[in-house]
């Protein structure tokens, strides 16, 4: 069986289409005994015509590929780097410590789209 997901992936966004939609009532202003809101069990349909659109229903599209991981991978490698220079700890002459805190500054930048110094 396909898993499926209840966001677009973000790379696809645009060109993404649901493979199946689901709906479940939703209790506003009501919890459960851990205070969470009460909601109905989902309703898998194939079509979101086939959804209830009455106001207390919440709809979900579903998609066929995982969502894109939250951090991207040039951060991770960044980041493995610095950890790698700061278990060796090697001398600051070799440029080391520097080049490790530029790449995952940049990175960052990029990742939460800034230029590096907020340009």
């Amino acid at each position: 069986m396909t898993p499926l997901y209840a966001a677009p992936p973000a790379s696809v966004v645009p060109e993404a289409k649901p493979v199946a939609w689901r709906y479940r009532y939703v209790k506003k202003g009501v919890t459960d005994f851990q205070e969470k809101m009460w909601v109905g069990d989902w309703k898998y349909v194939p079509t979101k015509e086939d959804c209830n659109d009455r106001p207390n229903y919440e709809i979900q599209a579903l998609f066929t590929v995982p969502p894109v991981p939250l951090t991207p991978e040039g951060l991770i490698k960044a980041v493995r780097f610095y950890e790698q220079v700061k278990r060796e700890n090697p001398p600051v002459e070799t440029g080391a410590w520097k080049d490790a805190v530029d790449w995952v500054l940049e990175e960052a930048c990029q990742a939460v789209n800034i230029r590096i110094k907020g340009e």
